[in-house]
């Protein structure tokens, strides 16, 4: 064909892509029209670029079977069209040496496609790539292939196919904006439908999964699995919970769209990732698998995107509606504990509880924040977290659970089956407060201590259950710093000693045994543990001396100078009852 002919072909070929803004139509008429502009081709393939799994993939083309071609990925730099999209520089391949040379890297599973799509192992005998370069970088490579022995292409088909490049480039940009928005509008509007409906999430992420025709699923911040579009992509989720879960969390990191590989049984597949995100802080992530090598389409991702707010929305609901009930039930709590616990309230509380009242058991728990110099603004900034942490926590609990909210402290009443084990309930509880107090550690940098009460079986004691937890946080905001969850039942005597002034408890260590203190301080002497070991071993001389490492004439010689120090005829009934009362007191308040 002469150049006049060319410049003819080209212009009617330009004419062609732009007579519509259907992207697929566009790319269509593109991969057809430039086997008229390029004289001599027979074969084309038009492969465009996805940023999120780094890999060029074939959208199109002329000569090829693309039931096999569209699952050809290459790497930028492999093969022909990776190279021409790694140099941004337009390429030819003149001999079937030079297209065997520049394809020798492509990897076996890609090599295998091509064969498939062309039905044999045939490679051209002359190559023309071209790169697609838009604004934003290069989109894309544009390969047109010989096959007929002793025709090549040459500069001048591989300038033309520049020219008709550039122009298709505005084709596509034209074409993607137009389809991007029809696409976006579609989606949304579908999955707009269903959340007015009151359809939930998952019905939300069935329908986004018809629409994009691959498997979903959500999850939350806390990356646990809120929907699933089917059983095989609640099995898919599962996995990347269980073995992907650092690639969960980078994915939620970033404000866009993503793209990772996962291991399935024997193959890797691709998974894409998109960040639900309100004005401050991300909220979820709605993950997409598309079985059988596929690759998410650019403008579904691209709608996905945008509409990601819808799920926002509906995972938003439905912590408002958890906090809503928590808010309810705190009022309920807050009358058991504070208010005339009438008939009302028992059968107001009987009714929200699916039976509570005969046949249950109820133990209480206080959460404290013991951060008592933070501000008012930082304590409310992180307790939405705590909060958050707290409401997932108790999700996983399989009690009816009330929890009144009073700023610093936070109680919780829990109303089991009193044909279940205290001691199955106490540890259940338990394991859930130390893991809520170790992620609000991590996650919001608070220290949290907890007290769980007795259980008891009537609602009018459960302020006794309460008192019990009040109890507890007191004992580790004051006298324990080795440990930030605190049980009733361990709490043994010292309990007697929390709501008794220090100052009477110093007074009495020192008209008890005050002088045995000054005189081990004075003389540098172990009189006082000497009679604490002895009476702990219930007045034995003998465990008294093994215990100490000492002989049990040493003992014996203490027990007499203590005697003589406290002035006592001996340690015996009630005067041994008050100094081993004394010593406890004293390590209470040591």
């Amino acid at each position: 064909m002469d150049t006049e002919g060319k410049l003819r072909s080209l212009i009617n070929a330009v004419q062609m892509m732009t007579s519509t803004l259907n992207l697929d139509e566009v790319l269509e008429k593109l991969i057809q029209e430039v086997l008229h502009v390029i004289d001599g081709s027979n074969a084309s393939v038009l492969f465009l670029y996805d940023e999120k799994i780094d890999k060029l993939y074939a959208k199109t083309a002329a000569g090829f079977d693309m039931d096999y071609l569209q699952f050809a990925y290459l790497d930028p730099g492999e093969g022909m069209s990776g190279k021409a999209f790694l140099t941004q520089e337009g390429q030819i391949f003149s001999t079937q040496h030079d297209t065997l040379e520049g394809m020798q890297d492509i990897n076996p599973k890609t090599r295998e496609y091509y064969s498939k799509a062309r039905g044999d192992l045939e490679y051209p005998a002359s190559a023309i790539c071209v790169p697609l370069m838009a604004q934003k970088g290069c989109i894309g490579v544009l390969t047109v292939d010989i096959y007929k022995e002793g025709v090549t292409f040459t500069e001048q088909d591989l300038k033309l196919l520049e020219t008709f490049a550039a122009q298709a480039v505005i084709a596509i940009e034209n074409a993607t904006l137009y389809s991007r928005n029809e696409r976006t509008q579609r989606v949304h509007e579908v999955l707009s439908d269903v959340s007015l409906s009151q359809g939930g999430l998952e019905e939300i992420t069935k329908a986004l999964s018809t629409l994009v025709d691959a498997e979903v699923m959500v999850f939350n911040d806390f990356f646990d699995l809120l929907a699933t579009s089917s059983d095989d992509a609640a099995t898919i989720g599962k996995v990347l919970t269980q073995e992907y879960h650092g690639k969960l969390q980078h994915a939620m990191a970033h404000d866009k769209g993503s793209a990772t590989t996962i291991q399935l049984e024997d193959h890797e597949e691709s998974v894409y990732f998109f960040p639900v995100r309100t004005d401050h802080r991300s909220i979820g992530l709605i993950c997409m698998y598309l079985t059988d090598s596929d690759v998410l389409d650019p403008l579904d991702q691209f709608a996905v995107e945008q509409t990601a707010t819808i799920f926002a929305l509906e995972i938003t609901r439905r912590e408002r509606n958890s906090y809503d009930a928590l808010t309810y039930s705190g009022y309920i709590l807050d009358q058991l504990l504070f208010g005339k616990v009438d008939k009302l309230t028992v059968n107001e509380l009987i009714r929200t509880t699916s039976g509570t009242g005969e046949g249950r058991q109820y133990i209480l728990v206080q959460l404290t924040i013991e951060e008592g110099l933070l501000s008012l603004m930082d304590i409310s900034r992180k307790k939405e977290t705590v909060t958050r942490i707290i409401r997932r926590k108790m999700d996983q609990l399989p009690f009816k659970t009330f929890i009144l909210d009073q700023n610093l402290d936070m109680i919780f009443m829990f109303s089991s089956p009193d044909d279940m084990s205290e001691s199955a309930v106490y540890e259940r509880i338990r394991i859930v407060f130390a893991q809520i107090i170790e992620e609000v550690r991590q996650s919001a940098e608070l220290s949290l201590i907890a007290g769980i009460g007795r259980t008891v079986t009537e609602l009018e004691d459960v302020r006794t259950s309460a008192n019990d937890a009040s109890k507890c946080v007191d004992y580790l905001l004051t006298k324990n710093k080795t440990t930030s969850l605190l049980a009733y039942f361990e709490l043994g005597f010292q309990r007697l000693f929390l709501k008794t002034e220090s100052g009477e408890l110093e007074a009495y260590v020192d008209d008890t045994i005050g002088k045995l203190k000054h005189f081990d301080e004075e003389h540098n002497a172990n009189l006082l543990i000497t009679l604490s070991v002895y009476l702990d071993l219930n007045k034995s001389m003998k465990q008294t001396a093994e215990s100490l490492f000492i002989h049990v004439n040493t003992v014996k010689y203490r027990l007499g100078l203590i005697k003589d120090i406290l002035d006592l005829d001996g340690i015996e009934g009630e005067s041994a009852f008050e100094l081993q009362l004394a010593v406890n007191i004293d390590r209470f308040l040591d």
